[in-house]
């Protein structure tokens, strides 16, 4: 029986620099896609805690980092955080 997964097609990671209001500076924000396909969120800057990373796949739908890009600036644009 032969298996038909397609091997994960390697992506570049992108940093982004977001202006977050109520911060003095920007965040940076680095986006990739980890080994088992998902796309993930890196906030670079703080220290481990609860929203250090976040799996942009499960709260956004996103499929490649474009597409992560994307949902992290739409949500800073929208949220005002």
């Amino acid at each position: 029986m032969a298996t038909d997964k397609k091997p994960i097609k390697p992506e570049k990671p992108v940093t982004l620099a977001i202006k977050v209001p109520g911060k003095p500076a920007r965040e940076t924000h680095k986006v990739y896609k980890d080994k088992k396909g998902e796309i993930i969120v890196d906030h670079t800057q703080r220290k481990s805690g609860k929203f250090d990373k976040i799996n942009l796949t499960k709260k956004a739908g996103a499929k490649n980092v474009q597409q992560g890009v994307k949902a992290v600036q739409k949500y800073h644009r929208t949220t005002g955080k």
